[in-house]
């Protein structure tokens, strides 16, 4: 456990945040796995396949991101405010929670992901290998929302080690899996799905039982309850507005996947390729705002509001930083990095599409990285429901600029351009919210 609640905020959000950086890229390379292996082994095919899969599986990943911020954060202020017995309760509530949650969606994923690959405009073999991937995929809904769970009360507490040894783990069994399956029996898509639904298993029983191990070494006087409806009801509180920000992406990636498949197969394993490189770049910034979530919560539960705001100053300096690396390695870098999932000469327009992906979106991330900051800020201090309504209003502008800009460029491209439009129609209400708010108020309430 780590207490955010003293000491410099720079060197504090530093070692805690480096720990989150390298745990997100190795979850990305989780992902980024399965599609650059299976591109060097079926070519443009199955990377549209799992593209076509991609929008779908961003509603689960909603979920298990939206409900960790809320076990998260209450984690947070509870071992801010010092009430252990509490933070027991709620590590067993949280753990309960998501079991019962990823039955009820494997169930919903298993039976509409072909409705929704139609819907989504897939055809035949993209169809046939996205609905595979996507049925395989739900069997792991539940280990995968435990896990995200046990992560999530790690990282409040302020131990950011645990979640990166654990990623460490399943990203390594993940690789070696898709190498065996894809690259050696020649399973293909099912292969790489199996790969992923089995190594989150693994480390979902691996990071369970290091944490109820230690949660039970943590000394109570009071007793405490397996499930408690109001500590329950503070993580919703959370985790609802979390879920719906988190499933506007989601949305927004749907609707922008039902256009770029009514273009050629090239065009959807590029955007695919291209996409996976951009998520890692995009959740990579997005550790900064998960430790200043951490920070904020620990600081506001402890009545610190001062220190909110200067952990705020300090993690979006810090994001900046980092966003300015990336920028500059899409800019320089991009045939090198599409070249990790398709043979350039033979698949050139499908590198093509990628290379103009990341070259046109990737000083949008100037901006991005501030949106990034204010939402952890918002989350820390539980006022998600503010990021929640600006997050609707970004992802509308954008889907909307998509079509226009689409038609008017008569291009590809203009999925692209629409970018810019929503993250700057997201960035202005964020910082007048932020001016206006009053953060020296930071307290839980009483004890019950």
């Amino acid at each position: 456990m780590n207490d955010l609640t003293e000491g410099r905020p720079w060197p504090l959000l530093r070692r805690f945040a480096l720990p989150l950086l390298l745990s997100t890229a190795l979850q990305q390379l989780y992902y980024i796995a399965d599609s650059v292996i299976l591109g060097q082994h079926t070519g443009a095919a199955g990377l549209a396949a799992i593209g076509a899969a991609y929008p779908i599986t961003l509603f689960f990943l909603a979920v298990a991101t939206g409900s960790a911020m809320g076990i998260s954060v209450v984690a947070s202020q509870l071992f801010g405010a010092k009430r252990m017995g509490e933070l027991k309760t709620s590590v067993y509530t949280a753990l309960i929670s998501m079991l019962g949650l990823g039955i009820l969606l494997t169930a919903l994923g298993a039976g509409l992901s072909g409705p929704l690959l139609q819907w989504l405009n897939a055809r035949g073999e993209v169809y046939t290998g996205g609905r595979a991937y996507l049925a395989i995929y739900s069997a792991g809904l539940v280990p995968m929302l435990v896990y995200n769970a046990a992560n999530a009360v790690f990282t409040g507490l302020g131990d950011s080690r645990r979640p990166l040894l654990f990623l460490l783990f399943s990203s390594v069994l993940n690789v070696l899996l898709d190498l065996l399956t894809v690259a050696v029996l020649r399973w293909g898509i099912i292969g790489a799905a199996w790969a992923t639904t089995f190594s989150q298993l693994m480390a979902a029983m691996l990071a369970v039982y290091v944490l109820i191990k230690r949660t039970r070494s943590l000394h109570t006087e009071e007793p405490v309850k397996v499930f408690d409806n109001s500590i329950f009801v503070n993580m919703c509180r959370i985790a609802v507005p979390s879920i719906f920000q988190q499933a506007c992406v989601a949305l927004a990636h749907t609707i922008v996947q039902s256009l770029v498949n009514t273009y050629s197969v090239s065009v959807v394993a590029g955007y695919e390729a291209a996409s996976k490189i951009h998520n890692f770049a995009y959740m990579s910034f997005n550790t900064m705002g998960t430790a200043l979530s951490s920070f904020a919560a620990q600081n506001y539960g402890a009545g610190r509001g001062d220190r909110v705001k200067a952990g705020f100053r300090t993690g979006t300096l810090m994001c900046f930083c980092l966003t300015v690396a990336v920028v500059l390695i899409f800019q320089l870098l991009p045939r090198q990095l599409m070249g990790l999932f398709v043979d350039p000469a033979s698949e050139a327009q499908v590198v093509e599409t990628g290379v103009r992906f990341m070259r046109i979106i990737s000083p949008d991330y100037l901006i991005i990285c501030f949106i990034i900051t204010f939402g952890g800020l918002f989350r820390g201090i539980g006022k998600i429901m503010y990021f929640f309504l600006v997050t609707v209003w970004d992802f509308t502008v954008r889907v909307v600029m998509c079509f226009v800009l689409t038609k008017a460029l008569d291009s590809y491209t203009g999925l692209f351009w629409a970018w810019y439009f929503g993250s700057v129609a997201d960035v202005i209400p964020c910082y007048i919210l932020y001016k206006r708010m009053d953060f020296s108020g930071g307290r839980l309430p009483a004890k019950p």
